[in-house]
């Protein structure tokens, strides 16, 4: 469970585990990958038309290198991921926040209690992220996986690109840091 004090703003981030088909060897290679002939648009910013091209070039910009396998475990497991509290896939998770809101703050042991329940979803979320992560590296070993991450905070371009699914053609992961 991730649990966020101090001081928090309505920005966002994500991070994308992209299993690309092969190492894009330039802008225009990306774009067909990501967007195959199709022009892109999105209508959710001040200036709505965003070119692939645009899109395609920032990305492979952003692409450094081929991702490790610890890169994409902690890009997984230090978020808010697709399948977090899914029964299905996980048998026995739970929504701790409802243990936690039962605990009475004035009790002597509240803290101790608050941190246990804590450690045991981070645990279940390691091992979660851990079997997402072998599962997605297992299922694209022939792939040039990397991860990437935008934010919403740095413009209407960055949020255009962490919130309109420019990877919904290719396999990936979405994991959100709220």
């Amino acid at each position: 469970m991730k649990i966020r004090t101090g001081f928090v703003s309505n920005s966002s981030s994500s991070s994308f585990v992209v299993a690309l088909p092969h190492k894009p060897e330039s802008p225009e290679d990306l774009k067909t990958m990501m967007f195959g002939q199709q022009r892109y648009h999105y209508s959710g910013c001040e200036d709505p038309d965003y070119s692939t091209q645009e899109i395609a070039e920032t990305v492979f910009n952003d692409i450094k290198e081929k991702a490790t396998k610890e890169e994409i475990y902690e890009s997984i497991r230090n978020g808010w991921f697709k399948a977090y509290i899914d029964e299905k896939l996980f048998p026995g998770m739970h929504d701790s926040w409802d243990e936690i809101k039962k605990l009475d703050r004035s009790a002597p042991n509240h803290d101790e209690e608050y941190k246990k329940i804590s450690d045991q979803e981070n645990e279940i979320n390691n091992q979660r992220a851990l079997k997402i992560t072998e599962a997605f590296v297992t299922g694209n070993e022939e792939k040039y996986i990397v991860v990437l991450s935008y934010c919403d905070n740095d413009g209407n371009f960055q949020s255009m690109l962490e919130h309109s699914g420019i990877f919904d053609r290719l396999e990936h992961i979405r994991t959100s840091y709220h």
